[in-house]
This record gives C-alpha cells, sequence and structure tokens, in this order.
C-alpha cells in the first residue's frame, strides 16, 4: 500500500474543521460576555435542568456524531478499544470547555445535561468508525478509490476536506441551491401562498451571478482534486447531484411549503443552468488557467455581493422553516459563514498547491 495512504490526514483535517465548526455554533455571536453572579455554581454542580427537551438533547447528541467519527478514524495502528477512548475524550473535552465558556454568555444555557448528550454523541460516533474499520472490504475499497481518483497526499487530504465542508453546509435549505448569501425576498412579507411579490431585478442578478460562480468555481476545484482528466466530468457531476439531493431533501422537510416559490428563484435557476453550462469549456484547459478561473469565479461570488449589500447581511428567517427551534438560530448562521469564509480557503488552498512542481501529476 502506498505510504501516503497509511499516513492519510483526511480524519485529522476533517475533525479539525469540524471542531472548529461546533465552537463556533456554540459561542457565536461571541459578544456580550458578562460574567456570572458571585454565588452562581459551576454548571456540573448546579440543579438539574427543570425541563430539558428530548428534541435539544438529541440535537446535541447527534452534532457530536460527526467529530466522534472523525477522531477515532485518527490513530494509526490502535485497538478498538483506544479509538472510543480517544473519541469520547475528545468529545467530552470539547464540550466542557464549551459549556463552561457558555456560563458566561447570558443567552446560552451550560448545564450538565448537553454534556453528558455531547459525549455520548462522541461515543457513537467512535462506534461508526469502528464498524468501517472493521469491515475490510469497506475500507480498502474507500482506499483504492482515493488513492486512484483524487490527488495524494497531504495537499489532496485537504483538498477533499474543503470539498467535504462544501458539501456538508449545502443542507441548510435556507440558502437556494449553490448562492453563497441567503434570499432576503421571504422577509419582505408572510409566508402566505399566492402572495404577490415585487421582483427585484438587481437582486435577482446577483443571485443569478452567486449561482452561476459558484458552480463554475467548484465544478473547477473538484476537476482540479482529480488525477486524471477522464475522471473529471463523473466526479463534478456527481459532486453536483449530491449537493442537489442534499439540499432538495433538507428543503422538503424543513422548509413551509410556501417557501419554495422563493427558494426555487428565477434568479438562482438561471444562474445553476449558466454555471453548468459555461463549465465544459473549462474542464479541458491547462490546470493553471483552471487554478487562475477557479480562484476569480469563486472570489467574484463573494464579491458580487457589494452590488447589492443587502444580500450580504441577510437572514434566513425562521419563518421559512416549519419547525422554529432555537437550533436553526446557530445553524444558520454557521452555514452563512462557512460559505462567505469558504471561497477564501479554497483560492489559497490552490494558489498553494499551483505552486508545487509537478502537482497531480502521477507518481
Amino acid at each position: 500500500m502506498p505510504r501516503h495512504d497509511r499516513r492519510s490526514l483526511l480524519p485529522h483535517f476533517l475533525a479539525a474543521l469540524y471542531g472548529l465548526s461546533i465552537v463556533y455554533a456554540s459561542l457565536q455571536p461571541f459578544g456580550q460576555w458578562i460574567a456570572p453572579e458571585p454565588a452562581t455554581p459551576f454548571f456540573l454542580f448546579g440543579r438539574w435542568p427543570a425541563r430539558w427537551l428530548r428534541f435539544d438533547t438529541l440535537a446535541n447528541m447527534l452534532a457530536y456524531v460527526p467529530f466522534g467519527f472523525f477522531v477515532a478514524l485518527m490513530p494509526r495502528q490502535r485497538s478498538a478499544w483506544s479509538r472510543i477512548s480517544v473519541a469520547v475524550a475528545a468529545g467530552a473535552t470539547l464540550s466542557f470547555l464549551l459549556e463552561a465558556l457558555q456560563m458566561y454568555l447570558p443567552p446560552r444555557d451550560a448545564n450538565a445535561v448537553d454534556l453528558f448528550a455531547n459525549t455520548a454523541g462522541s461515543a457513537a460516533g467512535g462506534l461508526v468508525a469502528l464498524l468501517l474499520l472493521r469491515s475490510t472490504r469497506v475500507r480498502d475499497a474507500i482506499r483504492r478509490r482515493r488513492e486512484r481518483w483524487f490527488l495524494p497526499g497531504r495537499a489532496g487530504d485537504l483538498g477533499l476536506a474543503l470539498l467535504t465542508v462544501w458539501l456538508a453546509v449545502q443542507i441548510n435549505p435556507g440558502i437556494p441551491l449553490f448562492a453563497t448569501v441567503f434570499d432576503p425576498t421571504p422577509q419582505l412579507g408572510p409566508l402566505t401562498p399566492g402572495l404577490a411579490v415585487v421582483p427585484d431585478f438587481a437582486a435577482t442578478l446577483v443571485e443569478a451571478a452567486h449561482s452561476a460562480l459558484q458552480v463554475l468555481g467548484v465544478g473547477l476545484f473538484v476537476a482540479l482534486l482529480m488525477r486524471e482528466r477522464r475522471q473529471v466530468g463523473v466526479a463534478v457531476v456527481a459532486t453536483v447531484v449530491v449537493a442537489l439531493l442534499a439540499k432538495g431533501i433538507a428543503a422538503a422537510t424543513l422548509l413551509k411549503p410556501a417557501a419554495w416559490e422563493h427558494w426555487l428563484s428565477p434568479g438562482v435557476s438561471t444562474g445553476v443552468a449558466a454555471g453548468a453550462l459555461a463549465l465544459p469549456m473549462f474542464l479541458y484547459l491547462p490546470r493553471p488557467v483552471q487554478v487562475a478561473t477557479c480562484a476569480i469565479a469563486l472570489l467574484s461570488s463573494l464579491l458580487s455581493t457589494l452590488l447589492a449589500p443587502d444580500l450580504l447581511h441577510a437572514r434566513a428567517p425562521l419563518s421559512l422553516f416549519n419547525w422554529s427551534y432555537g437550533h436553526l438560530l446557530n445553524f444558520n448562521g454557521l452555514t452563512h459563514t462557512v460559505l462567505m469564509l469558504w471561497p477564501l480557503a479554497a483560492s489559497a488552498f490552490l494558489f498553494a498547491l499551483a505552486g508545487r512542481p509537478g502537482w497531480g501529476e502521477p507518481e
């Protein structure tokens, strides 16, 4: 087996990126820090919550399952008990620190129930990782495809981690398809069937530009991660299909029926079609040209918000969703921030990769 496969850092990158996401979602909006009252006991020794929602406990548990999964995959040549122990210890430590910090945030409620739920989620993720590792056929198949299809080494691992992050945040249905920002149209009035909303041509144009540039930029990003050009077409189509399925299932599950007419707006649909038509023209150009085009497209999708600042600061209102739990506020804020930062991270990665001689060439 190639050496870079035995020392893959993909789980490390994913664990670090997901851990940062948990920190952001747990502590945003990072303001109004107030020290607790002098007589306030530490959250572990305080009174058990008078009431707790099963949904909140389940959400806190599920939030840490991917973290435990990635952490359990990190150790090399370790026993099953060691992997589970590392996953539980990492999840419990992260949750403990965040719960302790939440004592200084008045909008947050630090309690032991969340700590136990987060720890249980990390343990569940570790168990899922063990099941994957015990299946020799599945594990070897993943390794072979990783080696055969994508760039080798740590650079390829980091690129795959960034692509995974982009796919993960697409599950927020408040962001229409591959746009970078939320659609502010539903905020203009109540979500009622048959509501007549006067279209804003400038906003529609910016939405179309967002979607087109995102499709072009992400498609080229996927193409640049592939080892052979003959695999580019399948990989790009598969990425778009997975993103569309994730977004569509989330929208059908979470959005109110009246919000669908806004989510599938003409500007977004036109932009996705335009980006899909332009993408094939760039897939077989020299890689330096693809790097430049990819970075320009991604950064332009971000900078185009300067033409319509209201889009940049728009937030998906809870009235879009058919359930209104407080976790949606954290979810919306996290996905919005990740999508705004992702073009910068992806562009920096590609320019650093392009500076290496012979990058992407078969060894």
